[in-house]
């Protein structure tokens, strides 16, 4: 959640703001707040920087004599000889002009670094393009500054009037660099139009090229409508199976979106091919046939991707309004989607034994498809933020265990959907039943009653 609001201008206050030395030696301060903030913006980008060039990419290694590629190995993006990472008070005392920006903004930029390294790598599986770059001056000024509520924070909010407000942002100057008769604190006051009350806050982030402010908001309480508790089991036939004996199912992609995606897929590979012939790896970016199939691919699998998400808000907010306690079993699902590794034919060298991994990786994407984790991790967000709790148990036998007697058997699972005790006799859906033990267990974890 954020909210965004207009800059109307900034203020300096306090003492003189140290940007560094000049080449002469010389120490630079400066009053002018507009200097200041394009100073904050480019300490920022440069330990983002610091830290995005420590990120290995893949480099080939080519024969000398022929000119082939012959491995691929890792290097920084920085380059082989880059130095280690220096942490934010050498990088102060190594570049003198980094010396006065404060610690909530250049602390900042490890997290931000790390979440758009991972992001972009995860688009370039998905969609292709290029490993994640450098953040550039000449593509806009901007910078993060965490929100501290201490005695001399920063990032604090102060409304001014009923649609106006400023954000205070604080610093210091080195000791040994205060400009002689003034104090070492200065202010930066940052004047924002505000068109609503503006929610509790962990960060601001200011775009200084477009001169705007966002606050990067905590997740708002939900409001709970009952005190209801439910088992949750995950499957891949129905995405949740409800202890109560409902089903919810996450919408999957129509026959016609999957055949365009294949047809896509296909012709972006034919594409690659030709391009690969006529040039190099690199020339298939440079391809606007490819550029506008790759486009194609992209709009289509964001429609899919947003109604999946779609899904799983909406499914997650009504069960934590619903609900004061949900059960889920834990499942390590990188582990479950692993593929199994190939099995050398020792009667045929060069193959490999059949080992069920086409039926295995139908099953990974059937899983992963169904967004098992992010699932859980929304639906544990929600829930802690309105009062309610999330139990987590373990998921042993519970698709195997009969709810009514407790008796614990492989053959109690007739097939997939159809669970029969053989001791008992009682029947049940079987994912509608596991659900019930996963509540079961859980109430016996909480101390909140029996199965």
């Amino acid at each position: 959640m954020s909210q965004k609001v207009r800059i109307d201008g900034v203020k300096h206050a306090g003492a003189s703001v140290f940007l560094g030395v000049d080449h002469c030696g010389n120490p630079c301060w400066t009053r002018n707040p507009e200097r200041v903030m394009v100073w904050l913006c480019d300490g920022w980008r440069s330990r983002f920087n610091q830290r995005r060039e420590q990120r290995p990419r893949s480099t080939p290694v080519k024969d000398d004599a022929t000119g082939e590629i012959t491995d691929w190995t890792e290097e920084p993006l920085g380059g082989p000889n880059i130095l280690p990472l220096m942490s934010d008070s050498q990088a102060r005392t190594s570049c003198l002009w980094m010396a006065g920006i404060p610690s909530a903004i250049l602390a900042s930029t490890n997290r931000i670094e790390n979440t758009e390294w991972f992001a972009g790598l995860k688009r370039k599986k998905t969609a292709g393009g290029r490993v994640p770059g450098f953040k550039s001056r000449h593509r806009g000024l901007g910078f993060v500054c965490w929100r501290n509520a201490s005695k001399t924070g920063n990032a604090i909010f102060h409304k001014t009037g009923r649609k106006s407000g400023v954000v205070v942002i604080t610093g210091m100057n080195p000791p040994r660099w205060v400009k002689p008769g003034e104090k070492a604190h200065w202010r930066i006051v940052v004047h924002v139009r505000v068109g609503q009350e503006i929610r509790p806050y962990t960060s601001v982030h200011v775009d200084w090229t477009h001169r705007t402010l966002v606050f990067v908001n905590m997740p708002l309480p939900l409001p709970r409508t009952g005190d209801g508790v439910i088992g949750l089991d995950r499957g891949c036939v129905h995405t949740l199976a409800l202890s109560d004996g409902t089903f919810m199912d996450m919408p999957k992609p129509s026959k016609a979106e999957l055949k365009r995606l294949k047809y896509l897929q296909r012709r972006m590979a034919r594409q690659d091919r030709v391009n690969e012939a006529r040039g190099d790896r690199t020339a298939k970016f440079a391809s606007k046939r490819r550029q506008r199939t790759l486009a194609e691919f992209n709009t289509l699998q964001g429609h899919i991707v947003r109604r999946r998400n779609d899904w799983i808000e909406r499914t997650t907010t009504r069960l934590a309004r619903e609900n004061i306690l949900v059960a889920m079993e834990d499942l390590d699902v990188q582990a479950m989607t692993k593929r199994p590794k190939p099995k050398p034919d020792p009667a045929k060298p060069g193959r490999y034994l059949h080992n069920g991994a086409k039926a295995k990786a139908g099953l990974n994407r059937s899983i992963l498809s169904n967004n098992w984790s992010r699932l859980m991790k929304r639906l544990k967000d929600k829930m802690d933020a309105n009062g309610g709790r999330l139990v987590v148990v373990p998921a042993a036998y519970t698709s195997q265990t009969c709810h009514k007697c407790g008796h614990v058997t492989k053959g109690n699972r007739e097939s997939q959907a159809v669970f029969r005790c053989v001791k008992c006799g009682y029947r049940a859906n079987a994912d509608v039943n596991a659900a019930m033990n996963i509540l079961g267990r859980a109430l016996r974890k909480t101390g909140g009653g029996t199965a």
